[in-house]
């Protein structure tokens, strides 16, 4: 299911509405660890340059519990896994508050996988009314490259990436956010986002009008 795109239905923290789920997906160690950057390894971007990345470990400052694991994230909020039970209950939190205090969200990983259900996204308005496709480009990461780049690992497109595989998009500008979409809510969530982290980004509409059957 890694190349689909899946959701949570009925996020409960969310007033009960559906999330599509933005990470990768880990299906090992390595892939488990990556999901982690950002939520237990912090990447120090004052002591940081692109050839040498420094990490803390926010399990050694007790803000981050070493049995927790990141499962799966939604638009950045993490879903926890707490492997320290045999069922492994699942948590969740706000991304972006300065600490972590994760709340209960399933009793067991088998009810979380239950939950979950491939994203169908809805049918294209028809009718005479034009409906606009947004395409939403990354055109430049601004004055703190590693910030934006860290901020990339909680879109889909660039979740699996990790350490010099995450430096190498600012060579790599522009990179796509949203390809061809009509929701104007998710490119305006996008265009805020990376803007408010110094990024410039490029959204282009392409119109298309439905021809009215009536006529």
């Amino acid at each position: 299911m890694k190349a689909q795109t899946l959701m949570l239905e009925e996020a409960e923290w969310r007033d009960g509405d559906g999330e599509v789920l933005t990470g990768s997906g880990a299906v090992d160690l390595p892939g488990l660890l990556a999901e982690m950057e950002g939520y237990r390894f912090i990447l120090d971007q004052q002591a940081s340059t692109p050839g040498h990345l420094v990490w803390s470990d926010a399990a050694d400052t007790g803000d981050w519990q070493p049995h927790w694991v990141v499962l799966q994230n939604a638009g950045g909020d993490p879903l926890i896994g707490d492997i320290s039970r045999p069922e492994v209950p699942v948590l969740w939190d706000w991304h972006g508050q300065g600490h972590w205090s994760p709340q209960p969200l399933y009793p067991s990983l088998q009810v979380l996988m239950d939950r979950i259900e491939v994203y169908t996204p809805p049918p294209a308005p028809t009718g005479v009314s034009p409906t606009v496709f947004y395409t939403v480009h990354l055109t430049n990461l601004g004055d703190q490259p590693l910030k934006v780049l860290t901020a990339l690992k909680a879109h889909a497109n660039y979740s699996h990436l990790a350490g010099a595989n995450l430096l190498k998009l600012k060579h790599q500008l522009p990179l796509k956010l949203l390809d061809d979409n009509i929701s104007e809510s998710w490119k305006d969530e996008l265009v805020r986002r990376f803007e408010a982290l110094g990024a410039r980004v490029q959204v282009t509409g392409r119109v298309f009008r439905a021809t009215d059957p009536g006529s």
